[in-house]
């Protein structure tokens, strides 16, 4: 059986990642999950605020809260055809296509419903045309290709190419709620810690034999940059692998790849908890220098630094 070091036969140093979060759709029309949910509650009458609650926790309090006298799975895709509408209006802004069109990135991952990034890549998208395959909840092998470029959603997509009634629906696959994030993590565990002793270079060698890639194995055999996502500590599946990564760097094991969390130089200050854990966990921090609290300038001068 072959050891987890051997990882780096895997790794490709020219096939780049770009993780996306939210960040640039903040640029357009200050999109927010919150001010969705809020306004979700407002039009149906309930009186729901999320205070400190976290944000899958307070999307189950809704889906509970919003029908009584039909099963919660009912509200739930109440909710989720409700936001995916929502996302499907969102238009990239041009620093977005801008980025795209340096093509310093070979491919990207994001946590994103919409069609941004794919919009920036091919105006002309169509996301029940561009896909590479159809999963209808999970997201483990979700991505859309699109001249050459493959855009991994991570968390799920508007259009998933499904049209069940109650499960499978085309809005099925946006993880939101406490649930999906849990039975996600779970299945996340098992592509690095499997249960039949096969250690991480069995467990990608198994996928590639199969003529298929998760996303999750990408972040051990690929170099990842992360801009516009602040790695909130809810997504306990992304702190799951970055700390698996390091547990197997501190073991001595010869992880290839680099990752590296993209802020701008205001957020130093404010982020100190989660570079110091960041830094923990060997993952690089790249401060990009912006003069003022300017995200605009963020991005425009991170897009400069792309050779």
């Amino acid at each position: 059986m072959k050891k987890a070091g051997d990882i780096r036969r895997f790794f490709l140093a020219d096939e780049k990642y770009l993780f996306v979060g939210n960040g640039p759709n903040q640029l357009n029309a200050r999109f927010s999950w919150d001010d969705l949910l809020a306004n979700l509650c407002r039009t149906t009458g309930l009186v729901i605020q999320r205070n400190q609650k976290a944000f899958p926790l307070f999307f189950e309090e809704i889906s509970y809260s919003l029908n009584r006298n039909q099963p919660v799975e009912e509200n739930i895709k109440t909710l989720k055809s409700y936001i995916g509408q929502e996302a499907l209006k969102l238009q990239p802004h041009h620093l977005l296509r801008e980025l795209t069109e340096r093509n310093y990135y070979k491919h990207y991952l994001t946590t994103n419903y919409d069609y941004c990034i794919e919009k920036a890549l091919a105006p002309d998208f169509d996301p029940l045309n561009d896909r590479k395959e159809k999963w209808p909840k999970y997201s483990l092998y979700r991505f859309n290709q699109i001249r050459g470029r493959q855009v991994w959603h991570i968390h799920g997509e508007c259009q998933n190419g499904f049209n069940g009634k109650v499960r499978d629906y085309p809005e099925s696959s946006i993880m939101i709620g406490f649930e999906h994030y849990s039975d996600y993590l779970e299945k996340i565990h098992h592509f690095i810690k499997s249960n039949d002793g096969k250690g991480l270079h069995d467990l990608i060698q198994k996928e590639i034999e199969r003529g298929q890639l998760n996303w999750i194995h990408l972040f051990f055999i690929r170099d990842i940059d992360i801009i516009g996502f602040g790695l909130d500590y809810t997504e306990a599946h992304l702190w799951f692998i970055l700390n698996f990564r390091a547990r197997l760097k501190r073991a001595g094991v010869d992880v290839p790849n680099t990752i590296r969390w993209i802020i701008p130089t205001f957020s130093r200050v404010k982020e100190t908890d989660r570079i110091d854990l960041l830094m923990a966990l060997e993952v690089e921090v790249l401060y990009v220098t912006t003069q003022a609290k300017d995200y605009e300038e963020f991005y425009r001068n991170f897009i400069n630094t792309l050779r």
